[in-house]
């Protein structure tokens, strides 16, 4: 498939107008991508941007009322700041001689003085029965009954003496042993007070650490909350883009389509008048012209084979 050469010479000059021509259908689909391209060309850019999708701006609301719930941050310090200030109360021990004097019988001077009048009244008796004895024996005057009566009284005061004695003892023994009982449920009072403390600090510390932790986990619980928002956002945005640019993108495929398409192979052209140029013009042949040279290459290629190549008949 050569050029072909034409060499022309003419004494006079004219104009030759020359017209390409196309088949009809790539005229109209040429013709019809410049229509669609100036009637999108006329749209406006603006309205071709996607707007912010409603769970965008849903997203962009709640990641505004971020706040990290640092109030409940801030309500464990303090109370974790009141633990540690707070004075854990010792075990205080108790003596039953503290305040003992309030155990104390109120009457006992009343009782002594009663018991010690009913010990005189019984110890006159005794002297009175005492002397009638003397009496009787007639050593009422003699050193014998001045003995005598000096040992009773001996023995009378020290048994007026034990007897008080006895008496007091008696009161301080039962003083004693409310005192000691007393002392016993301080001493227990204060050994439970400071364990409530105790307990009650370490409880204080585990709402403290309660409520830090939940106050983390509502805040990452609402920062993903609007990471998911805003992800699946963007994506109804990119689908609303992509629906907006459509057109667009349909007219750049069907473009690009049509450069594709071997269309000089179907372009020709038209000749009107007579050229005064004189030389050698080249032509290049339309595809119809290559077509017809490509058949009879194609038939002479044929014709040349069978004289080489020449068939057999008959029987072998």
């Amino acid at each position: 498939m050569g050029k072909k050469k034409t060499k022309t010479s003419s004494s006079t000059t004219e104009r030759a107008t020359v017209t390409p021509t196309n088949p009809q259908w790539v005229t109209d689909g040429v013709q019809g991508l410049s229509a669609r391209v100036s009637q999108l060309g006329q749209v406006d850019p603006y309205s071709l941007v996607a707007p912010l999708s409603g769970l965008e701006q849903q997203a962009m609301r709640g990641a505004a009322g971020l706040n990290g719930y640092g109030f409940a941050y801030d309500e464990a310090a303090d109370w974790v700041r009141g633990v540690a200030a707070q004075e854990t109360p010792s075990v205080q021990s108790a003596s039953l001689l503290d305040g003992i004097e309030a155990y104390y019988n109120p009457y006992r001077n009343q009782v002594v003085d009663a018991a010690t009048a009913d010990f005189d009244a019984e110890a006159g008796r005794t002297r009175a029965s005492q002397a009638l004895d003397l009496a009787g024996q007639g050593a009422f005057g003699g050193s014998g009954a001045a003995l005598t009566r000096s040992l009773t009284e001996g023995e009378l005061a020290r048994a007026r003496n034990a007897q008080v004695s006895n008496l007091f003892a008696g009161m301080f023994n039962t003083s004693a042993a409310l005192a000691s009982q007393d002392a016993d449920r301080r001493q227990q009072a204060s050994t439970q007070n400071a364990q409530l403390a105790a307990q009650n600090a370490a409880l204080r510390l585990q709402a403290a650490n309660s409520l830090a932790g939940l106050a983390g986990s509502r805040a990452a619980s609402d920062r993903d909350d609007v990471a998911t928002q805003a992800a699946i956002g963007a994506q109804a945005r990119s689908v609303d883009q992509a629906y907006r640019m459509a057109p667009y993108t349909a007219l750049n495929s069907q473009a690009d389509i049509m450069a594709k398409l071997p269309l000089e192979l179907f372009r020709g052209s038209t000749t009107e008048g007579t050229s005064s140029t004189t030389g050698t013009r080249t032509d290049t042949p339309s595809f119809l012209d290559n077509l017809a040279q490509a058949t009879g290459i194609a038939g002479d290629i044929f014709s040349l084979g069978k004289a080489m190549f020449p068939t057999k008949t008959g029987t072998g």
